[in-house]
């Protein structure tokens, strides 16, 4: 993406050349793949078993029939691209995880294992974020496409179903999920201040079980009730966004009417700012 990194940096973290990370410890049972939504914030690898990778390269006969089953995660493993100067301010990072976790849950995040690790790759000791995260199975939810009332029945339909729910039970059971995901992102909203990123695409999986899971827990952006539009440490309105995702899902999913009296989608969903926002998005894609 836009991120600018050390040549060497992007010398090591390509593709299964993670093993050489001096943290990480060589391994003949598992595998490390790029995988091919890394964000701009966090390199991120897909943990997998190697005897599974080798099924899906080779294949395996299945039947009388060579099949290539896709190798599942075992876990998405994340390297903050930042470079921190202290472990408190290690910590402080985390501290954005944690309030994740204490407001939406297990349920409705992907749960890390979040630790620090000693870099010396780059002939200096460096302090560096790294997360063992869950690996959600499912399907995106883009606020972004939201077309038409069938949409969930629509996105359980392209997905492979494990249990014997049908469409209907999974839409309902979905929307229950949603209903509950926005209720916390307003908790969590009244009692601190503080968003998540909702507005990237990929940061929100609909499970093929109905769950949802925000899978994006190292941008949570502060609440400013004034006319300024704040932008993320990348340049992004993600705060300006995020609120304008919460709406989607309450309008388009939970098919709730929308009161601009509410003083939140007052002030930053009226035509005015919502038009000023667009202009830097566009800036900032532009600039990717």
């Amino acid at each position: 993406m836009n991120q600018r990194t050390d040549m060497r940096d992007q010398a090591y973290l390509s593709g299964s050349e993670v093993k050489k990370l001096n943290f990480i410890k060589a391994s003949t049972t598992l595998e490390f793949r790029k995988y091919y939504r890394a964000g701009l914030r966090s390199h991120i690898f897909e943990v997998l078993e190697a005897r599974d990778v080798q099924k899906e390269t080779q294949g395996e006969i299945i039947d009388g029939i060579r099949m290539f089953p896709r190798a599942r995660p075992l876990k998405m493993f994340r390297i903050l691209r930042n470079r921190f100067k202290s472990k408190e301010a290690v910590f402080q990072e985390i501290k954005k995880y944690n309030t994740l976790l204490k407001f939406l849950g297990p349920d409705l995040i992907a749960l890390s294992e979040e630790f620090m690790a000693d870099y010396t790759g780059t002939e200096k000791s460096q302090i560096v974020l790294c997360g063992l995260q869950e690996y959600v199975d499912g399907q995106i939810l883009d606020p972004w496409r939201l077309f038409g009332d069938n949409y969930l029945r629509e996105l359980f339909g392209s997905m492979p179903q494990t249990d014997a729910l049908d469409q209907q039970t999974l839409v309902d059971t979905a929307r229950k999920n949603i209903e509950n995901f926005v209720k916390k992102i307003r908790d969590m909203i009244t009692l601190t201040g503080y968003i998540p990123d909702l507005a990237g695409i990929g940061n929100l999986i609909l499970t093929p079980g109905g769950d949802l899971k925000l899978v994006d827990i190292n941008n949570i952006v502060e609440i400013k009730f004034n006319d300024t539009i704040y932008l993320d440490d990348k340049g992004y309105p993600s705060c300006d966004v995020s609120i304008e995702v919460l709406s989607i899902l309450e309008r388009d999913i939970l098919q709730r009417q929308i009161h601009m009296e509410d003083p939140l989608y007052r002030l930053f969903l009226s035509p005015e700012r919502r038009e000023r926002v667009k202009t830097i998005e566009n800036e900032f894609y532009t600039n990717l």
